[in-house]
């Protein structure tokens, strides 16, 4: 609850209190003082209208595309994983078909988050969602205005604007009419271009990934012939062990073996350990550690920000370098083994009692090869065949069962072949480094609406970066904390030479 008296001269057409709620009022007096303001439908392609999405989706397997808010992640509309419409729907619907440079803003939900389109693509918006078409039409830099819309300050000002009860969101005239600031050209590609370059790095650490994914797979013999179906089996007694249930031998998994008898070695005989992690309690005590649990997992590389745990009296679950993580408990068990995480970070990370570690013997075969064989459609069924119980769990001992067909390489590919991890974890080094970026434009955007950071400042760094000078870039970078522009947490990059080396391989894959 809060009081706030209002002056008449700051009183609008609204008369509703969330209106004048202190912190949006707060966020809106600063940017006006501050910046050079224009409404939001003044930023965008003045040919096409802000318009909401689809109502009622009729869902069909074609390359016709919905873009919901899930869709929208790291800033980036990802059209590849979303799901398909029919024609028709997207044909009634052009109004709201996605262009490069379009900006994707929740109007419900997650109301603010923002995503640029990076490519062209057949697609169209969900009804939680609206469309800022093309705002480089008008001037305006998409990334430096993506970067606002997640901006607290964007946040605190859409909150001046959400109404309802029973699903709260925003109305297209109040969205056309929120404000944004609009600093000079260079200043905004400064900042926008923090953002093209975490997508650059983004799109060649998913074109490694994918890569190093293909030549382990690769190696694997070809799949495509087994029968998934099949229910009925024979189990040899060599193949026994303390599991007597049906389903902890698929037949197909026994008809792969026969077919490549000698090939195989049990999971537990490829780790140096497999093991569930440990749970603590959060603390904001100094003896603290990071703790991820399933949340931070995806199918590529750990994400999104640990918890302050209490440290644990034994270390021996810290995560290591090209550890490959697992969700071992879900509700839907379909969901066990779909996705595999792989460590590429050093940081001393604890994984919580629902996320599996397994610590791959690096000097039998790659880390990457073992996740890639277990991405594989049958190693999934190997995976699921492994849980236990009505809310489905996997454990340790069942996964060290699984067989895993080991390729036999001669010597001279074998430095190929393990190289595969270290190209893997500078993938993911790529990604924790792109989100620090994304992390940068918001800080910066924030910083120069609070005026810790002068338009000056960052017209000069950019004039330098055209003629090859990074030495203004760095000492903005440097004055990059964790919490913000001179800030008083840790430095947001601990190697910026790295960062410039990843931005530069990323430019010339």
């Amino acid at each position: 609850m809060y009081t706030v008296k209002i002056k008449p001269d700051i009183l609008e057409h609204r008369l509703d209190c969330s209106f004048y709620n202190p912190v949006g009022l707060a966020a809106t007096t600063k940017l006006n003082s501050t910046m050079e303001v224009n409404k939001l439908s003044e930023l965008v392609d003045q040919r096409r209208k802000i318009t909401n999405g689809v109502r009622g989706p009729e869902w069909a397997t074609s390359k016709f595309k919905l873009i919901r808010l899930q869709d929208c992640e790291h800033w980036i509309v990802n059209s590849d994983a979303a799901a398909s419409i029919t024609k028709r729907q997207f044909d009634e619907n052009r109004r709201c078909k996605l262009q490069a440079n379009d900006i994707v803003v929740a109007i419900g939900g997650y109301i603010g988050n923002a995503a640029v389109v990076v490519d062209e693509c057949d697609a169209v918006i969900g009804q939680h969602s609206a469309v800022l078409p093309e705002p480089e039409q008008t001037g305006a830099d998409s990334r430096f205005l993506v970067a606002y819309l997640n901006s607290r300050f964007a946040e605190a000002i859409f909150s001046r604007y959400v109404s309802g009860t029973v699903q709260a969101g925003i109305n297209l005239e109040d969205l056309r009419e929120l404000p944004a600031p609009k600093p000079n050209g260079a200043a905004q590609k400064y900042i926008g271009d923090k953002v093209r370059q975490a997508e650059r790095l983004r799109t060649w650490a998913k074109e490694t990934e994918s890569s190093v994914t293909q030549y382990h797979q690769a190696l694997v013999p070809s799949q495509s012939t087994l029968n998934f179906a099949k229910r009925v089996r024979l189990v040899s007694p060599a193949r026994m062990s303390e599991r007597l249930d049906a389903h902890f031998y698929p037949g197909v998994v026994d008809d792969y073996l026969r077919l490549h008898q000698q090939k195989f070695k049990p999971l537990g005989k490829l780790c140096t350990t497999i093991y569930n992690g440990q749970t603590q309690s959060e603390t904001s005590s100094a003896n603290s550690c990071k703790q991820i649990t399933v949340t931070n997992l995806s199918s590529s590389f750990m994400g999104g920000t640990p918890r302050d745990v209490e440290m644990p009296g034994k270390q021996e679950k810290f995560l290591k370098p090209y550890d490959i993580l697992m969700c071992n408990a879900a509700h839907n068990k379909a969901y066990i083994g779909k996705d595999l995480t792989f460590v590429h970070s050093e940081a001393a990370i604890l994984p919580s009692t629902e996320v599996m570690t397994l610590r791959v013997d690096r000097n039998q075969v790659p880390a990457s090869y073992v996740r890639a064989y277990l991405l594989t459609k049958l190693g999934y069924v190997q995976i699921q065949s492994t849980i236990r119980g009505i809310t489905a769990h996997s454990y340790p001992d069942d996964m060290a069962l699984l067989d895993i067909f080991v390729p036999e390489l001669e010597d001279k590919y074998r430095d190929e072949w393990f190289a595969c991890d270290e190209n893997l974890a500078l993938a993911g080094k790529a990604c924790e480094i792109a989100t620090q970026l994304t992390h940068v434009a918001k800080s910066l955007v924030e910083a120069l609406i609070e005026g810790q950071i002068s338009e000056a400042e960052l017209i000069s760094a950019e004039h330098a970066l055209e003629t090859g000078n990074d030495k203004l870039d760095r000492q903005i970078l440097n004055r990059l904390k964790t919490d913000g522009v001179d800030g008083q947490g840790h430095a947001l990059f601990s190697d910026l030479d790295q960062l410039y080396s990843l931005l530069e391989q990323a430019s010339h894959s």
